[in-house]
């Protein structure tokens, strides 16, 4: 369980670089997108610095209003950098401590 503490704030900074390059690329301000996307100009900040979880319909609500697709803004396995535990494992290692859970430890 240890490991997924850390994937969080990862999948957020990855998340975050990749809503910004999106923005920049489009030469739109962070208020500018946070008037397209309906939310503060705080939150895309936050989004964009790693600092707050993304919601699954804001991805899509973000995605909108960069005119790109959702899949874009999400981080892939091989965009994580390498550590002693390779990226499947780790993956493998949050799948089977959520599915432990859901079991209720059994």
């Amino acid at each position: 369980m240890e490991k997924e503490s850390h994937f969080g704030p990862l999948v957020n900074k990855l998340f975050g670089e990749k809503l910004a390059r999106a923005r920049r690329i489009r030469n739109i301000s962070q208020s500018e997108l946070a008037e397209l996307a309906g939310v503060s100009r705080a939150t895309i900040a936050n989004l964009e610095g790693g600092r707050q979880n993304v919601q699954l319909h804001q991805v899509f609500t973000l995605a909108n209003s960069l005119d790109v697709a959702p899949d874009s803004l999400i981080p892939t396995m091989p965009e994580f950098p390498s550590s002693s535990t390779s990226s499947d494992q780790l993956f493998l290692d949050i799948t089977k401590a959520r599915l432990n859970a859901v079991m209720g430890g059994k």
